[in-house]
């Protein structure tokens, strides 16, 4: 029961409202969810069934996306008028029920395109062919048109960019490490194989630059190039550009296609007329529409578009086609040479994509009165931090695998890139592709998820988005129904415990209501540097690359945020987004990848180190571009004499020590991680045990002279602490006890004159043991038809009667016990519960259970004398769809898809000549599978507090 011991405190209005709306939160607090429809299978029926769903359960929107997985088209072929009334339903249906829908940007999951792209509007990358010429060769030269790979075979596009000739160099095999990634020729690379290599090249390798010659005007259509060499050796490069062939994926039908040009604003306005204008059409300015996504990039780098090279002149000053050599990994002038025109070319083409992709994609949003969500990460050549900064929504993702995740692995990268982006530009809401899982094998349920959501609460995220929910098309006697193929968690309306899961909702919103609400607090910032010329994604072999001190937080920026930095009077960091400054004040400035900085760079970091910050940075080798790169490089020298070489910025190997001469902001336990919120002028604390074992500890936390409060977001309860007492270092240390994978928010609001508080902690005795029989009630369609007795608790799939033994679903145990004593304080324990259980006490229902342990206060509802006792526990459909498996196929399977959907997938049932009960396209579970645990084992009872001590 909620404490109101506030009801007498001077505690304003404002508080008391924020109170309210955390035992009550607000729809715009809710979770969301990723919905697939699949392969065109979609029914108006299962649209408005889905959604009405997602709003008994407490999901407030959803991301549309349309997949192809290989499984049989149904008759909603994608953008075709089929898919767009189905969308005007969707939005239709959305608006009455008070739901907010996003879409994705095209078919499949990454990223932007379709069949309406030609290949000249297609994402494009330089290719070449070379041959060896002298004054003797046969003139004119028939120069051959760049081969092109067996993908960018099937489109035959490709348009000349230059031909270039040089003296062939005596070593004609040395190039520059790791050359295809820095040129992106690779489209696949990744920005670990970005830095600058420090190796010497030979000097028999090196091209002079005056020697390079462009002959371009000297070739015919033909091929034929009407110039040869007085004398010597020379090499002709003929260079042009081709698409890359990267195609939507994964698409349906209708929506295969070409990857749109990320570097040309005709190629985004081709596809917002072929497809986006289509779906602002079918929103027909309903409010319900809100979103739309651009998803994680999965479709590799791009290095050229029509008319780049007048573009990298405009923004560098000088003339990249003669440089083109550089792109093939050889030697202009030096190593240092080539590597700056590759770091140009790399800035230039991140920054294009940002201007011609992205933030068109969010101008045209806003244009239309809605916003631009992204993952702003992945094997794109863009910068992640400049991308995040950009959108509306910055979103991240999350994984639930069966191993429990590293303690610092890839997606804390992404974690902190999209939420520092929010913390830094004043944004509310940081979403997150939530509990994504490769084997969607039904296993997974609120409390086995719950650490893993809780931690990404720690790292900043504060608003779900499932994935998945796919979409249900069929009649509903089709159990467990339509997946996203052998993805995603499965959180939709036919699985087993989906209307049970509100409980576990209504604690994410409550999580959610108070991390919206208020500002995510930090000590660091740190910022990767111009290193690379752009960061998008965390390396195949690369490590996360940041040092964690347990006891304080950072926030992760791009290089582009330095320009939006201020000191103030105490030497408190801050940022400031269009004009507004943001309210986190950061300790310390740490640059990260920043061994070779820009001049604006470095006379930025020189100001903020004149205003006072504290900035630890390594000490620059270099300028990384060409542009007046001499000249940049002497000023370089001068600053780096008055700042770094007196120690007035520090360098990273005094990092640790500069961090822990900040009093740290909460000190806790191994396998438990925090966040803190300021919301008003009150300091909220997560704490998250990640681990699935009760815990008691000993919290520390930066804060003095305010009482702790514990909230619990699993129950909405709010009561004053117990346990704790001020240190005379100024920190507040506070005991808790911890549920296994439990969380609370320690809360400091009201000022005190109390030094410590202690309460001896209550001791509980069994009053009843509940040992008699249960009778049982299955679901008949999927398990016995009659009710069973159950004389002693045992696992369903423990029982001898099959029907139970490989029984899914929900199943009510219902019994009577005789009550004498009238304590004041009862609590009803029901010992294991596999998975959910629902209480229900003499006609009232008293709670969901979805997490250990299964106790309940029936203090309030409990008779004297008779009480009946319904207990509804809900399991898993691994248990069934293995007895399934045991009996002939259903359909005709070739390898894990169905060939064709069954008519009866449509109108009626599963056949009653088929023993099977379920059915779903795709089979997780073989015949001899384990059972996994189901049911109500106990043992249940009666206890109370018996005294403290």
């Amino acid at each position: 029961m909620t404490s109101h011991f506030f009801a007498c405190s001077s505690i304003d209005v404002q508080e008391l409202e924020i109170e309210r709306a955390f035992m009550n939160p607000p729809d715009s607090a809710r979770a969301h969810t990723w919905w697939h429809w699949v392969d065109g299978n979609v029914s108006k029926e299962g649209i408005t069934k889905d959604l009405e769903s997602f709003r008994a359960v407490g999901i407030d929107g959803f991301q549309l996306f349309d997949l192809g997985l290989g499984f049989p088209n149904g008759t909603a072929v994608f953008n075709s008028p089929t898919f767009h009334e189905n969308i005007t339903h969707t939005i239709s249906e959305a608006e009455r029920l008070g739901l907010e829908m996003g879409i994705n940007s095209a078919s499949g999951w990454s990223s932007t395109g379709g069949p309406w792209i030609e290949p000249e509007h297609s994402m494009k990358t330089i290719v070449w062919s070379e041959q060896s010429i002298n004054a003797s060769t046969q003139h004119p030269l028939h120069l051959a048109r760049p081969a092109l790979n067996e993908k960018q075979q099937k489109y035959d596009f490709y348009e000349d960019v230059a031909i270039i000739a040089f003296p062939t160099p005596q070593n004609t095999r040395y190039r520059l490490p790791n050359w295809e990634a820095k040129s992106m020729t690779d489209i696949q690379t990744r920005p670990d194989g970005f830095v600058p290599s420090q190796e010497t090249a030979p000097l028999a390798a090196i091209i002079r630059m005056d020697d390079i010659l462009l002959l371009t005007d000297q070739m015919e259509a033909t091929g034929l190039l009407n110039w040869k060499p007085e004398s010597g050796d020379w090499t002709v490069l003929r260079l042009g550009y081709t698409t890359t062939a990267a195609v939507t994926r994964p698409a349906s039908r209708g929506g295969i296609g070409l990857e749109l040009d990320k570097l040309s604003k005709e190629a985004a306005i081709l596809h917002w007329e072929a497809l986006l204008d289509k779906v602002i059409a079918d929103a027909d300015q309903r409010e319900a529409f809100t979103t739309l996504l651009i998803d994680s990039y999965e479709v590799g780098c791009q290095n050229w578009t029509d008319g780049f090279e007048n573009t990298f002149q405009q923004r560098n000053g000088y003339d990249l086609l003669p440089r083109l050599v550089c792109l093939t990994g050889r030697i202009v002038e030096n190593s240092e040479y080539t590597e700056r025109v590759l770091w140009d070319l790399r800035k230039t083409v991140a920054d294009e994509m940002f201007e011609n992709y992205f933030k068109f994609f969010a101008e045209k949003c806003h244009e239309n009165g809605i916003k631009l969500a992204s993952e702003p990460y992945g094997t794109g050549s863009f910068d992640a931090a400049q991308v995040a900064a950009l959108v509306d929504l910055p979103m991240t993702e999350f994984w639930h695998t069966d191993k429990p995740w590293p303690k610092r692995n890839l997606w804390e990268w992404t974690s902190h890139i999209a939420a520092s982006a929010a913390h830094l530009t004043g944004r509310a809401v940081v979403g997150a592709e939530a509990f994504t899982r490769m084997a969607g094998d039904w296993t997974v349920h609120p409390y086995i998820m719950k650490v893993w959501g809780d931690r990404a609460f720690t790292m900043g995220v504060n608003r779900f988005y499932f994935h998945t929910s796919a979409h249900q098309p069929w009649s509903d006697a089709i159990k467990p129904g339509m997946t996203m193929g052998r993805f995603g968690s499965n959180i939709h309306r036919n699985n087993t415990w989906f209307y049970q899961s509100k409980a576990w909702m209504d604690y994410i919103a409550r999580c959610q209501y108070i991390m919206q609400s208020s500002r995510y607090m930090t000590d660091i910032l740190v910022m990767y540097g111009d290193e690379r010329g752009f960061n998008s994604f965390i390396g195949n072999k690369e490590p996360v690359d940041m040092e964690y001190i347990d006891g304080y937080k950072f926030d992760l920026a791009g290089i582009g945020t330095l320009d939006h930095l201020s000191v103030d009077e105490q030497g408190n960091i801050r940022a400031s987004h269009e004009g507004k400054l943001i309210d986190n004040k950061y300790k310390l400035l740490y640059l990260k990848r920043s061994s070779f900085m820009r001049l604006e760079t470095i006379e930025k970091l020189a100001d903020l180190a004149d205003q006072g910050a504290l900035i630890i940075a390594p000490k620059p080798q270099r300028t990384p571009g060409l542009t007046d790169y001499i000249v940049n490089d002497r000023k370089l020298a001068k600053i780096i004499e008055k700042y770094w070489d007196t120690g007035i910025i520090q360098l990273p190997e005094t990092y640790e020590k500069s961090v822990r001469e900040i009093m740290p902001d909460c000190i806790l336990p191994k396998k438990f991680e925090y966040s803190h919120h300021k919301l008003n002028d009150g300091d909220y604390y997560f704490i998250s045990n990640q681990s699935y074992e009760a815990k008691t500890l000993t919290a520390k936390f930066r804060v003095s002279g305010r009482q702790p409060e514990i909230w619990n977001p699993e129950t909405g309860e709010i009561s004053v602490a117990t346990n704790w007492k001020q240190s005379e270092n100024g920190s507040t240390e506070v005991g808790l006890e911890m549920s296994p994978a439990g969380a609370v928010f320690v809360v400091f609001r009201k000022d005190t004159d109390l030094q410590e508080v202690s309460t001896p902690s209550p001791v509980y005795e069994e009053i009843l043991a509940l040992n008699q029989d249960w009778e049982v009630i299955f679901d008949p369609n999927f398990g016995p038809k009659a009710s069973l007795i159950f004389r002693k608790l045992i696992p369903w799939n423990e029982h001898s009667d099959e029907e139970v033994k490989y029984y899914s679903g929900t199943a009510s145990y219902i019994t009577q016990f005789d009550f004498d004593a009238q304590p004041s304080s009862v609590i009803l324990d029901l010992g294991r519960v596999d998975v959910i259980a629902e209480v229900f006490l003499n006609g009232t229902a008293l709670a969901t259970l979805w997490k250990p342990p299964f106790q309940v206060d029936i203090s309030d509802h409990l008779n004297k004398g008779k009480n009946d006792l319904v207990i509804k526990v809900t399991n898993l459909w691994p248990n069934r769809l293995i007895g399934d498996a045991k009996e002939p196929e259903l359909a005709e399977i070739k390898g894990k898809t169905y060939q064709a959907f069954p008519d009866w997938t449509q109108n009626g049932e599963i056949p009653s000549s088929s023993n099977r009960k379920t059915f779903t396209p795709y089979e997780h579970w073989k015949a001899d599978a384990p059972l996994l645990p189901s049911g109500l084992q106990g043992p249940v009872k009666l206890i109370r507090q018996e005294k403290k001590h």
